[in-house]
């Protein structure tokens, strides 16, 4: 664990991180193949959860070593590490679509809407507003449109704030900003909002990111609460908690009133606060917990999890068409996923990944990629 100059931890690289990734993504990609566990939605709060605490840590850092935040490196840094796997991913539906204008003269389907809605990073609007106007096999993009849509405007608020009031105004801004978003969905609710407008638009889905942007603007200033490094035996009893409620949530979803847990919304928020504790957690290295996310499995699946992410659905699509049972054409499509985002992370995304590396740090560029849900 690196420090400071004041002695407060450095975020570095946490194996126990990618162990986070790679349990969130088995939950996304279990619940899409084989409908289970139900709570496979808060597999992409995980994600959400754990963006926002990263992306919020690395950049409060930057400022403190550097005296500045470089938007442009930053953007950079994103688009290195999202678009080639992405631009490969849409290749095929790129090809369909050709096909589609050429032998039916017309660019009105769900194949252009999901393809214009991917490259603009405008699923989670569109899907919002009507879920069935984009393929099935793209729908999980939404997430990706929500992602890239904070990339945009949390760094530069970030910025402003910072320049504003310090790091002191970042968190309470956080606060207010998620207080306000609480209450303008509970609003949206009692004007009759449909689940699928909740769930998806960026206006009603933000608390996971700023929760975990709380939490990490907490971490870059304070490192870790006194009540996690106070003793050994505090890390391991808190690990311990926040481990067993985030597969309690999702294991338990199913059992909660349809009312509570997706129109209002107050289960996700819930969970985001209990995941960022979960993240903390991890970043020790220190506990048992910690230390079962480092293990090889999660490790491998968290390095691979923007690219599984990006294949699992097309392929349990094809092969399957998502039926959410297990039998061997879904187990057969997410072993190929498997494959398919094995190859991706080795041929598509290292080499552009090998680049650049982070300045000062000597490690790739391995802020969070969305891999949600």
């Amino acid at each position: 664990m690196g420090l400071t100059s004041g002695g407060r931890q450095r975020l570095g690289y946490r194996p126990a991180l990618d162990g986070v990734r790679g349990l969130a993504i088995a939950i996304v990609v279990a619940f899409h193949a084989f409908g289970w566990p139900r709570g496979g939605t808060l597999g992409v709060d995980l994600f959400f959860v754990l963006s926002g605490f990263l992306i919020t840590t690395l950049l409060l850092e930057e400022h403190e070593a550097m005296g500045r935040i470089s938007i442009r490196r930053f953007y950079g840094r994103r688009a290195r590490r999202l678009l080639p796997a992405l631009f490969v991913l849409m290749t095929p539906f790129l090809l369909l679509g050709a096909v589609s204008a050429a032998t039916t003269g017309s660019l009105r389907s769900p194949l252009f809407v999901g393809l214009a809605s991917t490259f603009t990073y405008t699923s989670n609007i569109v899907v919002a507003a009507d879920p069935s106007a984009v393929p099935a096999a793209m729908i999980h993009l939404w997430s990706l449109a929500a992602e890239e849509q904070f990339y945009i405007v949390w760094p530069l608020l970030l910025l402003i704030l910072i320049r504003t009031g310090g790091a002191r105004l970042v968190a309470r801004a956080l606060v207010v900003l998620l207080m306000i978003a609480v209450v303008y969905r509970l609003q949206l609710l009692l004007r009759g909002a449909s689940i699928e407008r909740l769930y998806y638009a960026p206006d009603t889905h933000a608390d996971s990111l700023l929760v975990g942007c709380a939490f990490g603007c907490y971490f870059a200033r304070r490192g870790l609460p006194v009540w996690i490094r106070s003793s050994a035996r505090a890390r391991e009893a808190t690990s311990a908690a926040a481990l067993t409620l985030v597969i309690a949530a999702v294991v338990l979803l199913e059992r909660i009133p349809q009312r509570l847990a997706y129109e209002t919304q107050l289960l996700p928020t819930a969970f985001a606060l209990v995941a960022a504790i979960f993240v903390v957690c991890a970043v020790t290295g220190e506990t048992v917990v910690a230390r079962g996310l480092s293990v090889r499995p999660l490790v491998f699946l968290g390095r691979i999890s923007y690219s599984l992410y990006l294949w699992h659905l097309p392929v349990l699509v094809a092969f399957a068409g998502v039926h959410r049972e297990v039998g061997l054409p879904t187990i057969a499509a997410v072993a190929v996923a498997v494959a398919l985002a094995s190859c991706s992370r080795k041929f598509i995304e290292l080499p552009f990944l090998l680049r650049r590396t982070e300045a000062g740090t000597g490690r790739l560029d391995g802020t969070p990629a969305p891999a949600p849900a």
